[in-house]
């Protein structure tokens, strides 16, 4: 922005005003009647300020952004979906994580709808459930120093070396070790499962193991499976992810970097919808 400003010699506010003016435009027409899946996802604004994104898992964009992380981002987001022509009762799947408000709010909204729990965020609570345990394990076990990477990185993404330091501190039977073999086995479901059933009878006996393993991070992780228990098992039947999200949060975080923060959140709301949002621009700036 501070290029352009330069350029043509316009106070920024000014400029903001314009480039939210024709985005505002863009959005007035877009038309959600044929959407029937959405994923919704929290992500930074600020410290510990978050917005809601919410995208059609279809044509893969932007539809709307909030403040807030908690059930009423979703009831905000109804009202704009309905204003643009969206039917909540078209939508049959909503991708989301293990947020108890996106819960609620989906469950008051979108009664047609399946929530299917995004697998990705539930292997991330797993594997921070395996580095709270090396974190405590590191106070009695100096040998588990600086081998953070080691547990949370795929086999096949570490070096030999890594590799060998790995299966040298797996013999030593760590509780860090035993949490990693939790998590392979959740991932192996995940990759293998053909379908609910099979799923659903793995998923039961990961969380007999976990009742088991006297690691607490890992019981807390498995009561958390627990209560999102259907949303989890729904990903075998649908089959889709918040993978589009994950990659949409990438380019809201560089466009927060390259702006090195925004004076105004609607600017940065605006300019989310501008990167992210696929909206026809050209037939709304074509008479500037």
């Amino acid at each position: 922005m501070s290029v352009i400003i330069e350029q043509v010699d316009e106070h920024d506010t000014r400029l903001w005003r314009f480039i939210k003016h024709y985005v505002d435009e863009a959005r007035k027409d877009e038309d959600y009647s044929c959407i029937e899946g959405i994923g919704i996802d929290e992500t930074s604004k600020k410290g510990q300020n978050y917005i809601t994104v919410v995208v059609d898992l279809k044509e893969k964009k932007v539809i709307f952004v909030t403040d807030g992380k908690d059930s009423k981002t979703v009831d905000s987001f109804v009202e704009d979906f309905i204003a643009h022509k969206g039917n909540k009762d078209n939508i049959k799947v909503v991708t989301c994580d293990m947020s108890l408000g996106f819960k609620k709010g989906i469950e008051d909204n979108f009664r047609n709808a399946e929530t299917v729990i995004d697998k990705f965020h539930v292997i991330k609570h797993m594997n921070e459930a395996i580095d709270e345990t090396r974190r405590e394990e590191v106070k009695t076990n100096g040998e588990l120093k600086r081998t953070r990477y080691l547990w949370l990185k795929n086999d096949k993404n570490l070096s030999e070396a890594q590799k060998a330091k790995k299966e040298s501190l797996m013999k030593k039977h760590l509780k860090t070790g035993r949490a990693m073999m939790i998590r392979e086995e959740l991932q192996s479901i995940y990759e293998e499962a053909p379908g609910r059933d099979e799923a659903e009878e793995r998923m039961g006996k990961l969380l007999g193991w976990i009742a088991r393993c006297r690691i607490p991070q890992v019981k807390k992780f498995g009561k958390m499976v627990k209560e999102h228990w259907e949303e989890i098992l729904n990903y075998f039947s649908y089959r889709v992810t918040n993978a589009i999200l994950e990659g949409t949060n990438s380019i809201i975080q560089n466009i927060k970097r390259r702006a090195r923060g925004f004076r105004n959140d609607e600017y940065f709301k605006t300019m989310i919808y501008l990167v992210c949002g696929k909206l026809p621009m050209r037939r709304y700036t074509a008479m500037v």
